[in-house]
């Protein structure tokens, strides 16, 4: 299966030149993100050394890539601290390593206590550690000055296996027993997103979700038939068709198409709701002829007979539905075409063949020969009652919903799709908030330093940009002036007179600093000055020298990243919103592309190829609506009767549109074939009451017919199987599903009010 929407689309333009000549220039991007937190605030790098460490073990990863664990960090350690962690390291420097330093210069214990003593704050934790017999490690303790981070990012490259089932599985497993063999503790969580893991969480969102609606599509198909059909043979007869039919279809299209994407695997579920329309039409026609007194076979050739013609325009009809995005360049929703057209030819094949086997084999259904049509005679009389009424109403609608289908809007993030609880979007929306990346990165390619430093100077004043990354953010900021100051704290002090540890220890009690309760009476001064004295020197180089760094003198793992070997600077922005809001995320493109033209990444191909898809849904609409009205033109016996066929089709599209805005949807990658589906599905009741009503030739006969019956029984079992679909966690699966509940409700409401009084008050009066 294939769940990278962004790639069922045929795509071509500057953009997309863009973004082959970023992947080309800077390879190394990665499309698995490994986010490793901890929740109590310990040290947690030891933690994510260990998991990096086993991820190197896998050999399916190409690259590995954690910045935060570099050397090159530890090395100009003033030069990547806050404002405030500096001031603080400032005052540790003062109060604890000071004393030590002027004390190592004579090796005298006693002078580094008569110093320690005069610190504003004495910090005994060094003096504590040399007299229990521990090296003093001064780096370790400057450290407890700085923020520990609480998440780290590692960036894998790691190539899908395109020849399996599922392509990314590997890639994830890899992961999990590099977890697994890293034995964390239990206050570390680990979770895993990127383009792989998110492709990966959907094919599982989407198996899982098509398991559980075609479930829930079956049992609301029982319901359904038991309620409104009655007889458990016709039940059994139907619902075995479905499931033959089902099975033919889903061969078909992996013989014809090769896989399943995450939108075409749908029409499994679709499928259901349709094909039974087929079984519920034929079977209630050959009732209906039994009750008029036929005998058991010739009812079965009438029903089949009158049914073949009406029955395979509806499933052409459908067809060409789904097939209308079949030309466009949304070849995702092609396939899913495909498949639907095939499952209709298919589904009305195994109609005509299992049903009368059905019924040869096992029995025809009992015969009731009390009619139940009083209902929806009534319903034929109340319609005819108030038409003016109806007719208003028709006209009101029309305006309100109009308005609202003119607010049209279509969200391209394919993040929308995704299931909002699965661990790679959870990761991604983590991984932003700790300001370590985003799959919605933009990545804009300039010509040198300058213009990239004047791009990041531009782009960071956007309100839509929260971050702009750029080569020269790795070298260490104010190293020379910070460290001058610290050199400053050993130029600034008189040397203070010698004290002996028992004053001191004196001095620490009556004066209740901090730990003094922990100091002895006596001590080994000589092993102790050995400790305290021994790792100083090294820590002292490290805050006190200072060695000129250049982005020449950067590892070859940073600047290859975003120096390419032409002398190219890569721009790196980060988005501030949340990009599941494509207001947010359309804001953020065109900020950024205002300053940096060349700007692409994933948000950008989203953007454009949703642009591509809105295009393929006008065009799949004027060919949907054109191939219909063809077979109307040719099938129908009056010609206007093609007109009021689509006049129920276009209030129930308006409404859908109407309803889409007024209960804040919009349209998506998935859910957009619905319009186009609109004309193929509900030109299926259009046919069957038109035929019928022509052959009785009046309302109140048409009612007293089993097409009403049939077209609720029907349009309820397809509401079911599609209805069955919002349970799905795979978010584009539950927009088609809701969107669908829309639309058909209002074919459904606008099928069997509006065109029956169409065709009673435009039918020509007889001639007296």
């Amino acid at each position: 299966m294939n769940a990278d929407l962004s790639s069922l689309v045929e795509q071509n333009g500057a953009w997309v030149d863009d973004l082959n000549y970023l992947n080309d220039t800077f390879p190394e991007s990665g499309n698995v993100t490994v986010l490793v937190t901890i929740t109590d605030g310990s040290d947690l790098k030891e933690h994510v050394v260990s998991i990096e460490k086993q991820l190197r073990n896998q050999k399916i990863f190409k690259e590995i890539f954690a910045p935060q664990l570099l050397a090159w960090f530890e090395e100009h350690p003033l030069g990547f601290v806050t404002q405030d962690e500096f001031e603080r390291i400032e005052a540790f420097t003062r109060d604890t390593i000071k004393p030590a330093a002027l004390a190592a210069q004579s090796g005298s214990l006693d002078l580094y206590l008569a110093e320690l003593a005069q610190s504003e704050q004495p910090n005994l934790t060094p003096l504590l550690e040399a007299i229990n017999n521990q090296s003093v490690d001064w780096a370790k303790l400057a450290q407890k000055n700085l923020t520990k981070p609480t998440a780290y990012a590692i960036t894998l490259v790691a190539e899908p296996d395109a020849s399996a089932t599922e392509p990314n599985r590997a890639i994830m497993e890899a992961i999990h027993q590099s977890i697994i063999a890293a034995d964390l503790p239990s206050n570390v969580d680990i979770k895993v997103t990127g383009q792989a893991a998110l492709d990966f969480d959907e094919i599982a969102d989407a198996n899982n979700s098509i398991a559980i609606a075609g479930s829930a599509s079956l049992v609301g198909l029982i319901l359904i038939l038991a309620i409104g059909i009655r007889s458990l043979r016709v039940i059994v007869a139907c619902y075995l068709t479905v499931l033959v039919g089902l099975a033919w279809t889903f061969a078909a299209g992996l013989a014809v198409i090769g896989h399943y994407n995450t939108i075409s695997i749908v029409f499994m579920v679709m499928f259901i709701g349709l094909a039974v329309d087929f079984s519920i039409h034929l079977c209630l026609h050959i009732q209906e002829l039994r009750v008029k007194g036929e005998n058991d076979s010739l009812a079965m050739r009438d029903a089949i007979s009158h049914s073949v013609r009406p029955l395979s325009l509806c499933a052409l009809s459908s067809a060409l539905g789904f097939l209308s995005f079949y030309p466009t360049a949304y070849t995702g929703l092609g396939e899913l075409g495909v498949v639907s057209a095939l499952g209709m030819v298919l589904g009305l094949a195994a109609t005509f063949i299992i049903i009368p086997l059905f019924f040869i084999l096992f029995g025809y259904p009992k015969v009731r020969h009390q009619r139940d049509t009083h209902r929806f005679a009534w319903f034929g009389e109340q319609l005819m009652r108030f038409k003016g009424t109806v007719f208003s109403l028709a006209i009101a609608l029309t305006v309100v919903m109009g308005y609202g289908a003119t607010q049209f809007k279509f969200d391209f993030s394919t993040l929308v799709l995704k299931n909002p609880q699965s661990e790679s979007v959870l990761a991604l929306n983590q991984l932003q908030q700790e300001g370590l990346g985003s799959s919605y990165q933009l990545f804009a390619i300039a010509k040198n330093q300058q213009q990239a430093e004047q791009w990041q100077a531009s782009l960071i004043k956007q309100p839509s940009v929260a971050s702009v990354r750029v080569v020269s953010d790795f070298l260490p900021k104010d190293l020379e002036k910070r460290t001058e100051q610290l050199q400053a704290l050993f130029t600034q002090s008189d040397i203070a007179t010698p004290m002996s540890y028992p004053e001191f220890v004196e001095m620490a009690k009556t004066q209740r600093w901090q730990d003094s309760e922990r100091l002895p009476d006596t001590i080994d001064s000589a092993s102790v000055s050995e400790l305290l004295f021994a790792g100083l020197s090294t820590s002292l180089n490290t805050l006190t020298q200072f060695e000129p760094v250049t982005i020449e003198s950067l590892p070859t793992d940073l600047s290859e990243r975003y120096i390419s070997q032409q002398g190219e600077w890569l721009v790196v922005i980060s988005p501030s919103e949340d990009m599941t809001n494509v207001d947010a995320l359309d804001k953020f493109i065109t900020e950024s592309k205002q300053i940096a033209p060349n700007a692409t990444g994933r948000a950008v191909a989203e953007k454009e190829v949703g642009s591509i898809i809105v295009n393929a849904f006008q065009a799949a609409i004027m060919m949907s609506v054109f191939g219909i009205a063809l077979i109307l033109i040719w099938s129908v016996e009056k010609k206007r009767d093609v007109l009021l066929i689509f006049i129920p089709l276009t209030l129930a599209s308006l409404s859908t549109l109407g309803l889409m805005h007024w209960l804040g949807l919009s349209m998506n990658m998935a859910n957009i074939i619905v319009i186009p589906l609109i004309f193929g599905l509900g030109v299926d009741n259009g046919i069957h009451i038109v035929k019928r009503f022509r052959a009785v030739r009046s309302l109140a006969a048409f009612f007293k017919t089993s097409t009403p019956k049939a077209s609720l029984v029907s349009c309820l079992t397809t509401l079911a199987t599609f209805g069955a679909l919002i349970v799905a966690d795979h978010q584009g699966m539950h927009s088609i599903g809701l969107v669908l509940t829309i639309a058909l409700s209002c074919i459904l409401v606008f099928s069997l009010t509006l065109l029956p009084l169409l065709l009673e008050v435009t039918k020509k009066k007889p001639i007296e």
